[in-house]
């Protein structure tokens, strides 16, 4: 069984009382783990990189705010269930970090494409552009999860809370870093250019070609930048729900001094920024209209003396909420698309209209009530 009957108990007490908690799957992993672990004195969860033991980390993007929270692996589901029974009236505190109430407006993502490609037109490069949907939902969160776990076995699956993100949920197909101790590589890949999976061309275009060669060289020279050997592999098709990306797996050899100087070289790269990445960045913070929180930041696990880390993709935050005195969750799904000078308006909004359509789906399920756009919702503490 994927998520087990003590974990989603142990979930939810998580849940009630706003202790820090993960429940994640890696890719092609059928089970799930559990950790959970207390603020430290300050309220916070800082993960630390010079920590050995096994641990989850997720970062805001970083247009935002750059901040790694984490969660150490002091309790499993039995553990926590143990302490909340001698600590009954253990709570932490709530986060501040509010879901949106509406969605991105059209109008707003119209005028953030025509200001992003007016430059890209003159200058050349790419920015990629983001949005979110709002969404109410009646359906408890664990089914949610689940069926959304189950639905994206490929990959790294998570459920999260901590004060200073909030509650996450996510299925991200999107590996920035894993290391292998026994052989010593590094693995990556460039994950970009997309299309629908359903669609009957046989050849990619050139902006999407394009654009996944941006990230190729990327990801190739930061590499290559800490003295490592590069060896790009062949070119495949992966498709995750209603969309198919291109995907080039990389790996890298040699001596690694600081893999964390490595990741955050890497993060973000211009799959989810663009390039020149500086100036990619400060037009995402110019132009859009919400903060991306952690959704295109980095999320993964340090397990066994190994480091897992993904890009935060095909993700939503969320909080407990009522609408028309109905009890649920409200959710930001969030989704982007890389600009290039040729793109077409309508087709990248619907592009990510398909990348949110899996979690859109999962959400509304025929047993639950769902409202996009919930105004009038009111979030519970």
């Amino acid at each position: 069984m994927l998520i087990t009957p003590l974990q989603t108990e142990a979930a939810e007490e998580c849940l009630r009382r706003n202790i820090p908690f993960v429940l994640y799957a890696m890719p092609g992993q059928d089970t799930c783990r559990f950790m959970a672990s207390l603020p430290n004195s300050d309220g916070e969860c800082r993960h630390s990189h010079t920590d050995n033991a096994d641990s989850f980390f997720i970062s805001r993007f970083i247009a935002d705010e750059p901040y790694m929270a984490g969660i150490s692996h002091d309790m499993d589901e039995g553990g926590i269930i143990d302490f909340i029974a001698s600590c009954p009236d253990v709570k932490g505190a709530p986060s501040a970090e509010l879901p949106y109430l509406t969605s991105t407006r059209r109008i707003s993502y119209n005028q953030a494409f025509e200001g992003m490609t007016r430059r890209l037109k003159k200058d050349g490069g790419k920015v990629v552009l983001s949005r979110h949907e709002s969404i109410f939902t009646t359906r408890h969160l664990l089914d949610s999860a689940l069926d959304y776990f189950s639905s994206s076995p490929s990959t790294f699956r998570y459920l999260t809370y901590t004060p200073e993100t909030g509650i996450w949920l996510g299925a991200t197909p999107e590996l920035l870093l894993e290391t292998d101790p026994h052989s010593g590589e590094i693995r990556t890949m460039a994950l970009a250019g997309t299309r629908p999976s359903d669609t009957e061309e046989s050849e990619w275009d050139t902006k999407n070609l394009m654009e996944h060669g941006v990230v190729v060289n990327f990801i190739s020279d930061i590499l290559r930048s800490h003295h490592l050997k590069v060896d790009t592999g062949g070119t495949q098709e992966i498709t995750a729900g209603a969309v198919t990306h291109l995907c080039t797996p990389i790996t890298a050899t040699g001596t690694v001094n600081d893999i964390t100087a490595i990741i955050n070289d890497l993060n973000p790269t211009p799959a989810v920024a663009g390039f020149p990445r500086d100036k990619a960045i400060s037009e995402i913070d110019y132009f859009e209209t919400h903060q991306r929180r952690c959704y295109s930041g980095i999320v993964g696990v340090h397990e066994s003396n190994e480091w897992h880390v993904f890009v935060n993709l095909r993700c939503a935050f969320t909080a407990r909420a009522t609408l028309d005195g109905a009890e649920g969750w409200l959710f930001n799904i969030y989704a982007g698309g890389g600009l290039m000078p040729d793109s077409r308006l309508d087709d990248e909004w619907d592009e990510t209209d398909r990348k949110m359509s899996a979690l859109r789906s999962t959400l509304s399920s025929p047993s639950s009530a769902v409202t996009v756009n919930p105004t009038k919702a009111k979030i519970l503490y």
